[in-house]
């Protein structure tokens, strides 16, 4: 009989970037199942509490898995009964890795972003399992660390869908003619993200008439360059930016406007359609592992901002495709992202990580 999987994730910070709330979702779905990871983090962070509130606390221990000072994390490690080490991010799959060596444990590491210099971590990987949450990444990681396939396994982010109640798709719920249509883009705010195009698709449909609000929801280094740009584009008045990228506030938009130039998965995605908003977004990544075209969302050119603005102004227009749109979404998440589902796949692999470990005598 197989033993209880007991697992040691290692993660950078429980801060509020979208990795981290993929874990924590992942975290409630694990504990719901059953498997309860313990989760060690280099550093502090403000979405800890909802770490602790699904019952999984974050512990934190800056030198975790360095030569001189790792000993606490090992320590701790040790009392507390793992058996499998599983590193969050590639960055981290180093100190994971001797984490797993000292304690004689299988180790897996998920890779969650495109950036070549996380994947490049993990060229050389002597772990036994590497988790890639888009098909994308997987590809990535094959051309660029080297791995073969074998090593790796597509398991996607989850929701915690407890935090999404299931929406009204009646076209009674829509509002009237009085209703100014807001239109909106959730992330990081950077270069890859794509927010100088949505701006510039927002010039192009003001032009054209449309009487909507933008706004732009999130903070990072290109604030002051999209804020200057918006004043170029002489739209100022009809786009907002706040810094805040609550999901809760996602139910306030008819649409959501995903235009990044390189996406992992899309997170922010993933929310919108949970709550019943249709999404427009750029064929890149891991996207095509979230939206089927014309089914479950509309798939544009990257980088094209007269393509984004014809296909926001379309979705605007016909209230019943959008709304169609948005509810075959979310059956999809309901379906294949809840984050119960996702905890079931991934400690599956955990087992088959685990007895090939045993199998190669701990050298797998």
């Amino acid at each position: 009989m197989a033993h209880e999987i007991k697992p040691l994730w290692i993660m950078e910070s429980p801060n509020h970037s979208g990795m981290s709330v993929a874990n924590r979702n992942l975290a409630a779905g694990m504990v719901r199942i059953g498997c309860k990871p313990e989760i060690f983090a280099l550093h502090d962070g403000e979405n800890a509490p909802d770490f602790a509130a699904v019952n999984c606390p974050v512990r934190i221990f800056p030198h975790m898995g360095a030569a001189l000072f790792g000993g606490a994390a090992l320590r701790e490690a040790e009392s507390l009964g793992v058996n499998l080490i599983h590193a969050l991010s590639g960055d981290l799959y180093k100190r994971a890795e001797r984490i797993a060596h000292k304690l004689g444990l299988p180790l897996l590491v998920t890779c969650n972003r495109l950036e070549e210099t996380e994947i490049r971590a993990m060229s050389g990987f002597k772990g036994q399992g590497v988790v890639a949450v888009s098909r994308a990444i997987r590809e990535r990681i094959i051309n660029v660390a080297g791995l073969t396939q074998n090593h790796i396994r597509v398991i996607h982010n989850g929701l915690d869908l407890s935090r999404y109640p299931r929406p009204s798709f009646s076209e009674r719920d829509v509002p009237g003619a009085w209703h100014c249509p807001v239109i909106g883009t959730l992330g990081h705010l950077s270069k890859k993200k794509g927010q100088r195009v949505f701006l510039q698709a927002v010039k192009i449909l003001l032009e054209r008439g449309l009487d909507a609000e933008f706004v732009i929801l999130g903070d990072g280094p290109d604030r002051v360059m999209l804020r200057g740009l918006a004043d170029e584009l002489q739209v100022t008045r009809r786009v907002t930016f706040t810094p805040h990228t609550v999901s809760g506030q996602l139910n306030q938009l008819d649409l959501l406007v995903e235009p990044s130039l390189q996406e992992g998965l899309g997170m922010s995605v993933m929310q919108a359609m949970a709550t019943g908003v249709p999404v427009v977004a750029t064929g890149v990544g891991g996207l095509y592992d979230l939206i089927e075209d014309g089914v479950t969302g509309v798939m544009v050119p990257a980088a094209d901002a007269e393509a984004l603005a014809e296909a926001i102004w379309r979705l605007l227009k016909n209230t019943s495709e959008r709304l169609e749109m948005a509810k075959q979404a979310r059956e999809m998440i309901e379906k294949d992202f809840s984050a119960e589902s996702v905890a079931g796949k991934l400690v599956a692999y955990y087992r088959e990580c685990d007895e090939a470990y045993s199998v190669a005598g701990g050298n797998a």
